[in-house]
């Protein structure tokens, strides 16, 4: 019998080239490591988080328990079990009982839960924002195409060619004007009417995708005109919100389902896991319409049956497979909810206003940073007010240099990501400390100049710290380090 792979194999196993470690410096392409890295200030978890002690230490854990369990039992029935037993646990610290009928699908990304949905379902056509906002994959998803030349359960995959034999059509919803700001909610309702006017006059139909939040932090777009839509057009309309970033209260998530809307999550952003750890939460509404579809082979790519709810006519073409790199995975995001669960609002808002009004002061008095503006959360048409998720967890800024004349000048794309990178490396031989922030995002132009934003972001580990007065003040103070180490670097650009 083969010995069972150690958890630094398998957590970067059941995923495709993105988790693939470099082999000269050990991180994958998000810039994240394998293991824990104590010298790196993580301010980044709108593109990924590195993992934790604390999740660490429970994928290691469940990795020993699965390597004694496989003495006397086959793998597949192990990853059976424990699959099962992370759905229901899943379910449950996201507020769910067995009343609410919500059902959990598991996958290896975001992405790859986008494609398996829109394989499942197969719209006629999708609407979506502005891919710079989202996932790079999420549009070739959509379409019914390989967004990738590897995929997470079949090797090489042909990038570009059809999954199967269906096709979708896709349109996508720009966010912000030229000039970075977001655009007026009245025009872009009046787009995407037009649109799904037009649509459901020819019988096709529709998925719309909500998000909520996108890369800089919006929802997008407006929950009051999706909810418009679908309510106007049941029959044709179906919803997704994607929330693979997470950044959701129990409420709004429970707000969501009761409005028969999917939800796409992720365990490596806000949350805090491991690179790699999607999941889909089924309402019962759409499980009922949906339950008896069989997906195509074609996705066995992306897919083992053991990972949809049991039930689901989807898995019957699947292969059974075992992934315990996306157990583990999700395990050691499990490990950062158990504990992110038990706060409550009089725990989380206080923190998530003082770090707001630090980063917004530091950013609003310096003239190398502009803020990206974006307008409040506000998620009261579906019912969830009141919550911390309406405090900003995501803040975009553009950077200038200032010229010896006093003028400013916006760093170009290529500049911003110089900047980026640089962030991540040691100041010097005595300065170890090292930032992450958010992945640059194309953010418009500023006097004539394409332009990029960082993000800092708040992830749930550091809310879970901060309930140390110390803690607080410490992540408070090295998210405005990384303010000052980028004046250092754009001196040297």
């Amino acid at each position: 019998m083969k010995e069972f792979p150690a958890t630094i194999d398998l957590l970067v196993s059941g995923g495709d080239s993105r988790i693939t470690p470099n082999p000269q410096t050990g991180l994958n392409k998000y810039g994240c490591s394998t293991l824990p890295d104590n010298e790196l200030t993580a301010l980044g978890s709108s593109t990924a988080s590195v993992i934790s002690l604390r999740g660490m230490t429970a994928a290691q854990a469940l990795r020993n328990r699965c390597a004694q369990l496989v003495l006397q039992d086959t793998q597949q029935h192990i990853y059976d079990q424990q699959i099962r037993a992370l759905r229901s646990e899943f379910l449950s610290l996201c507020g769910l009982s067995e009343e609410d009928k919500v059902d959990a699908l598991f996958a290896a990304s975001g992405t790859d839960i986008h494609l398996l949905l829109a394989q499942w379902l197969q719209p006629d056509l999708t609407v979506m924002i502005d891919p710079a906002e989202t996932g790079s994959g999420l549009a070739a998803a959509l379409q019914g195409k390989h967004f990738s030349s590897d995929s997470t359960c079949a090797g090489g995959t042909p990038e570009g060619a059809a999954v199967s034999d269906w096709r979708g059509e896709l349109l996508t919803l720009a966010a912000r004007s030229q000039d970075g700001k977001p655009r007026d909610i009245a025009s872009v309702d009046a787009e995407l009417l037009k649109i799904v006017e037009q649509a459901v006059k020819t019988k096709k139909r529709l998925l719309l995708i909500l998000t909520d939040v996108c890369k800089t932090g919006l929802i997008f777009p407006g929950i009051a005109s999706i909810k418009k839509l679908q309510q106007r057009w049941p029959d044709q309309i179906q919803v997704v919100v994607d929330a693979c970033q997470f950044r959701l209260s129990k409420q709004s998530l429970r707000a969501y389902l009761v409005h028969h809307f999917c939800v796409a999550l992720t365990g490596s952003k806000f949350l805090g896991g491991p690179t790699f750890s999607g999941a889909l939460l089924i309402p019962h509404l759409v499980a009922n319409i949906c339950q008896e579809r069989i997906l195509h082979e074609g996705a066995r790519a992306y897919s083992h049956s053991a990972d949809w709810p049991s039930g689901y006519k989807a898995s019957l073409n699947l292969h059974p497979g075992t992934n315990f790199g996306l157990l583990l995975r999700w395990e050691a995001a499990m490990a950062e909810l158990r504990e992110f669960a038990q706060l409550n609002e009089q725990q989380i808002r206080p923190f998530l206003q003082a770090f707001r009004k630090a980063v917004s002061d530091r950013i609003q008095h310096d003239p190398h940073f502009e803020a990206v503006s974006n307008p409040a959360l506000d998620r009261s048409e579906i019912g969830s007010a009141g919550n911390w998720d309406e405090e900003q967890t995501i803040f975009p800024f553009v950077i200038y240099r200032i010229l010896s004349n006093g003028e400013k000048r916006p760093l170009t794309r290529s500049e911003s990501a110089k900047v980026y990178q640089e962030l991540q490396q040691p100041a010097d031989a005595q300065q170890h400390r090292r930032f992450q922030l958010g992945q640059p995002v194309l953010c418009g132009e500023r006097m004539g100049t394409p332009v990029s934003a960082l993000r800092i972001c708040i992830s749930a580990p550091m809310l879970v710290s901060a309930q140390e007065k110390l803690s607080a003040e410490k992540i408070i103070t090295e998210a405005l380090l990384a303010f000052e180490r980028i004046v250092e670097i754009i001196d040297t650009l």
